[in-house]
């Protein structure tokens, strides 16, 4: 059972999983918009709901500082691969391969830029990566619930239905030679992004159509994982990828 602190991330269970959630508790006092939001919809679909003093004598940390508001959820489920990629077709469309995302707080980003840029589906290793805990929902901010997400035993074998499926791999590496910016899009992409420490393994890399990077303008030569990704969806996205840019 995952306690969600993010109202965010509790709206959005109340809305696509109602059922998931199985209480709500909130600190008395003056709740917040989002929280108060919570509380009504939780009343309308039937979930309980809780009031706490706070003088219950319960001890105080950093959440109850904060509100001290939460709600117990069913952690959310992957689902099948072919599942994932059901609907793809040569118009587009975006989904997410991570290759051992290992930080809590990075994938709950990646679920959140997901959600932002309409990502339609999230592959990850099975094995070396953070599970969905309630960090990842909470930083996520409801895009665990909106954008769903399998696991795959081996990354690199899996790529071969994901390509079956008409979905080409762009990889993503600072090494690379290929700007991101001529990157066509008239076709749908998997976005592959690596590890935080190691980027893309070696047979990641093979089994990938292309592999690209945007090129630093400055003296740092890398971004964070999840700053890396906003940078490529935004690409993607924009129309700024085109076709043998000049």
């Amino acid at each position: 059972m995952l306690r969600l602190k993010n109202p965010h991330a509790v709206l959005a269970a109340l809305q696509k999983r109602p059922r998931a959630v199985r209480s709500v508790e909130m600190r008395q006092g003056k709740a917040g918009t989002a929280w108060q939001q919570v509380r009504e919809l939780a009343e309308d679909v039937g979930v309980a709901v809780s009031v706490v003093s706070r003088s219950s004598g319960r001890r105080s940390g950093p959440t109850e500082r904060a509100g001290g508001n939460s709600a117990l959820v069913e952690p959310p489920s992957p689902v099948p691969l072919r599942s994932l990629l059901s609907g793809a077709d040569d118009s587009g469309g975006l989904w997410l391969g991570l290759d051992r995302i290992q930080d809590p707080q990075n994938l709950g980003a990646l679920f959140r830029l997901a959600g932002f840029f309409g990502v339609r589906g999230i592959l990850m290793t099975r094995e070396h990566s953070a599970p969905v805990s309630s960090t990842v929902c909470d930083v996520a901010a409801g895009g665990v619930e909106y954008t769903p997400w399998s696991l795959a035993g081996n990354l690199a074998q899996a790529f071969r239905t994901v390509q079956d499926a008409g979905i080409w791999i762009l990889g993503t590496s600072e090494h690379a030679s290929d700007d991101i910016r001529d990157v066509p899009i008239d076709r749908p992409w998997m976005l592959v992004l690596g590890s935080e420490g190691s980027g893309l393994r070696r047979l990641t890399q093979e089994r990938c159509d292309q592999v690209c990077a945007f090129p630093s303008q400055g003296p740092i030569g890398s971004l964070n994982v999840a700053t890396a990704a906003a940078v490529c969806l935004t690409v993607l996205t924009s129309g700024q990828a085109v076709s043998g840019r000049s």
